[in-house]
């Protein structure tokens, strides 16, 4: 565990997990009295089969233009829609509508279409007003998007299911992020008929996870679409590190800050999940991180953390030990090898995901067969991992069928 922050810094350390990690959300629903306890669904351990037909993945059940738009991004585009789409739960394999935002750059389309980045955001919550597709900001999403479009780079971000529309957000559940990621091309090209079927996923954090995970299913799922690779920076891939040790668990403030969105992940995918089996006292309930969106909540979880204890953490059961351990498993990437290459970058002073867990993350995908970039920045964490210009250099390198590089 990390030293023990005096009071001023603890402060200005959750301020700064909760605001630039994108972290709060929504309150947690009622629990299922009659929910089987700890039982994880089927479709956990493997992606979900879809009983969304291919025709209707993606579909567009309602678009708008997006009026109220950041002017940064405003100036880049000629032209940006709010979308709700069809997808599939990871979860049940059944349907679910899905909300984000299309951005089509400046000036004449190539002749062979825009190039499409389905872009995964970070954390911004569990709530449906989380979306980042309902801010003109896009939540703080600005500069990357402006990055890809400036770069010639169709862009659609996917708000993922339950923020924006619906609920509750499965956060990080794997298949869900995937189909999400991938149906979101197929909308932004039924908006706009000059977008290429190639594209490539980016994610950040959260979004990191999800990029990876499409990569997954680019594929299986992406039927009619050309997948040429995925960058994930600083993913959330495997997260079971967490609850290896024996409880109480001895975390970074960081990751504190971050426990009440995964155990909101892990009662979307299990009812029965109670969250004072895992925290307590100050922290009880999710210490109101789970009632707003990242950039209204900072201030708040920050105030908490600051009263908190170690004695505040659990688990508190070996049921709810041995049950958050599976699920953690159950949602771990790599599953499958990946149907393109992949770019993983993160700074070597990670203290939300501990670049260790990524390293080992890489080596099974490696082990898998997944052609794999592994960029490591010196003196980089959670917050502050830019890499703007390797990216964009891999993703013009995958447009150009330039053999990729691996690290493996």
């Amino acid at each position: 565990m990390s030293p023990r922050l005096s009071p001023a810094r603890q402060f200005l350390a959750a301020g700064c997990a909760a605001a630039l990690l994108a972290l709060p959300a929504c309150t947690i629903g009622d629990v299922d009295d009659d929910a089987s306890p700890f039982a994880p669904t089927e479709t956990q351990a493997e992606y979900a089969e879809s009983d969304v037909e291919v025709d209707e993945r993606g579909a567009v059940l309602e678009a708008a233009p997006f009026a109220d738009l950041d002017a940064g991004i405003a100036s880049r585009v000629s032209e940006a829609q709010r979308i709700t789409y069809r997808s599939t739960s990871g979860l049940s394999g059944g349907p679910s509508e899905v909300t984000g935002a299309v951005f089509v750059p400046n000036g004449p389309a190539p002749e062979s279409g825009w190039p499409v980045v389905s872009y995964a955001h970070g954390t911004t919550g569990v709530a449906p007003e989380c979306g980042p597709s309902q801010y003109p900001d896009m939540l703080g999403q600005a500069a990357r998007i402006n990055s890809l479009l400036d770069r010639g780079y169709a862009v659609v971000a996917s708000d993922y299911e339950g923020l924006g529309a619906g609920g509750p957000h499965p956060y990080l559940e794997p298949a869900t992020a995937a189909f999400n990621v991938i149906d979101a091309v197929r909308a932004a090209r039924e908006v706009n008929d000059a977008l290429s079927a190639q594209w490539l996923a980016v994610g950040v954090s959260q979004g990191g996870q999800a990029a990876w995970a499409a990569s997954e299913q680019a594929e299986a799922y992406g039927t009619g679409l050309e997948f040429l690779g995925a960058v994930a920076l600083a993913p959330a891939a495997d997260l079971t590190p967490i609850a290896e040790p024996d409880p109480p668990w001895e975390l970074d403030l960081f990751q504190l800050g971050l426990l009440p969105y995964v155990l909101a992940g892990f009662q979307a995918a299990d009812p029965s999940v109670d969250l004072d089996d895992y925290l307590r006292g100050p922290l009880a309930g999710g210490f109101g991180a789970l009632e707003a969106c990242t950039h209204d909540g900072w201030l708040n979880s920050a105030l908490t953390l600051m009263q908190s204890s170690r004695d505040d953490i659990g688990p508190f059961t070996e049921d709810a030990t041995t049950a958050i351990r599976q699920w953690l498993d159950d949602i771990a990437l790599p599953r499958h090898v990946s149907d393109g290459p992949l770019l993983v970058l993160y700074g070597d002073r990670d203290a939300v995901v501990p670049p260790a867990w990524t390293a080992q993350a890489v080596r099974n995908a490696c082990d898998l067969g997944t052609p794999v970039e592994e960029v490591v920045v010196p003196g980089a964490d959670h917050f502050n991992l830019n890499g703007t210009q390797e990216v964009l250099d891999w993703l013009d390198n995958r447009l150009r069928g330039v053999d990729p590089i691996s690290t493996c």
